[in-house]
């Protein structure tokens, strides 16, 4: 049997109509006010009405496309798509050297993290000393009601994305999830306050975490900055010192990205 790649590259370009027609789709609603009527889509990709319906409850099912009511607009997938385009949008190259030298001057391990799909991922290290170095591995899940990352970024996610995720990992924690649930959207509203999330030893016994977003002009958060440091040197107390160091990085590189910072 060929190799993928060489199958490939050899083979004609001969692409699957229907991924095609959901393209068309989807340009549709970029260009129509949304959400949009059947009608409208219709008039927008030159479909007839029933093929298109059988191709927008498709794309319903697969998170594509969402329903409301009797018009259409942008699913959870395309939200999260847009998000990972968005993030991914030379955000971390703009703040490097800053936070290289943050690192350097709190002492400690500081990550990048974006949400990606289901959860998270850390895109750049950066690290005070050779001596000492904390990394997680690629692909690696951190939970989403444990994880000082995790919990910041899901915080300003919308609850329709993130609740399934809190709900499975209670379950899997064997936690009363009913009771639970509430408790952790409680949390999620206590770092939007403070505008910053932490864990103690949650990965690791000893391992502590700071995290804080990075906003963009627009309001949305492009990436978490996590600080991370073994106990008891490393002090992930919300009021601490390097809390409010993190605190006023948020300020700056918020700033730096156009986000119009509030002064206290």
């Amino acid at each position: 049997m060929p190799d993928a790649d060489t199958t490939d590259r050899t083979a004609s370009p001969q692409g699957i109509d229907a991924v095609e027609v959901a393209g068309t789709i989807l340009q549709a609603l970029l260009r129509c006010e949304r959400p949009a009527r059947l009608k409208d889509i219709e008039t927008a990709t030159g479909i007839a009405s029933a093929k298109l319906h059988r191709y927008l409850v498709s794309m319903i099912r697969c998170g594509l496309v969402r329903r409301n009511g009797g018009r259409y607009d942008f699913g959870l997938l395309a939200y999260q798509v847009g998000q990972v385009v968005t993030r991914d949008n030379d955000v971390v190259s703009q703040i490097e050297a800053r936070l290289a030298q943050f690192s350097r001057e709190i002492g400690e391990v500081v990550g990048v993290a974006q949400w990606v799909g289901n959860g998270i991922t850390f895109v750049n290290w950066f690290e005070s000393s050779p001596e000492f170095s904390i990394r997680l591995k690629p692909g690696i899940q951190l939970g989403i009601t444990t994880s000082a990352t995790a919990k910041l970024l899901a915080a300003y996610l919308p609850r329709e994305i993130t609740e399934p995720l809190v709900r499975s990992e209670l379950a899997e924690r064997q936690m009363p999830v009913a009771e639970q649930v509430e408790r952790v959207y409680s949390e999620y509203a206590k770092i939007r306050a403070r505008g910053i999330a932490n864990s103690l030893g949650a990965r690791r016994s000893g391992l502590n975490a700071l995290s804080v977003p990075i906003f963009a002009s627009d309001g949305q958060v492009v990436v978490a900055v996590t600080a991370l440091g073994m106990a008891p040197r490393f002090h992930a107390e919300m009021t601490g010192a390097v809390a409010t160091r993190m605190l006023a990085l948020s300020q700056e590189l918020s700033a730096q990205m156009g986000f119009p910072v509030r002064r206290k």
